[in-house]
């Protein structure tokens, strides 16, 4: 996939992803004070952030301020990195992947870029959607089985939601 392929705002998605990867595994050592000291933390891994972006970044993962015995709070996950991550990870894929959805009795084909069809069908599969009985994954094609016509619409629908976007 080129540059002019992909969506737009995929390479920024995709960085915001390993940014908060960083930010977790950083956190996850326990002694991050400040948003100061975190910066320096992810400038060492080689991400450049801004305090305002830091904020975004720790409210998304759901991170805040606990007391430390013997020294001033620290940031702290609320539940472990991988969940918070996972979840996020998650409806990242399908909000920037997803381009096309079509209804075909109980099956739903789901396009995305080429490349993007294995991550987004993980994405779904994990999503755990009760109107999901399975899903088989392609380059850029997801085959999505349901149970009937309805819950395939019931999912066109969630999946419309999810995606931010008006799908036909």
């Amino acid at each position: 996939m080129n540059a002019h392929s992909r969506p737009r705002g995929a390479r920024r998605d995709r960085d915001a992803v390993a940014r908060r990867r960083a930010v977790a595994d950083s956190i996850g050592t326990g002694n991050i004070h400040s948003q100061a000291q975190l910066a320096r933390e992810l400038r060492g891994r080689g991400f450049l952030v801004t305090q305002a972006t830091l904020s975004r970044d720790l409210k998304a993962l759901g991170i805040g301020k606990v007391p430390a015995e013997g020294s001033a709070p620290v940031y702290k996950l609320s539940g472990p990195p991988r969940e918070a991550l996972d979840a996020h990870r998650l409806h990242l894929e399908i909000k920037t992947f997803v381009q096309e959805v079509k209804v075909v009795g109980n099956l739903v084909l789901v396009r995305t870029p080429p490349g993007n069809g294995q991550g987004v069908g993980r994405a779904l599969d994990l999503l755990g959607w009760p109107e999901i009985e399975g899903t088989l994954a392609g380059d850029d094609t997801i085959l999505v089985v349901t149970r009937s016509r309805a819950l395939a619409e019931r999912f066109r629908r969630r999946l419309a939601e999810a995606s931010g976007r008006k799908l036909e």
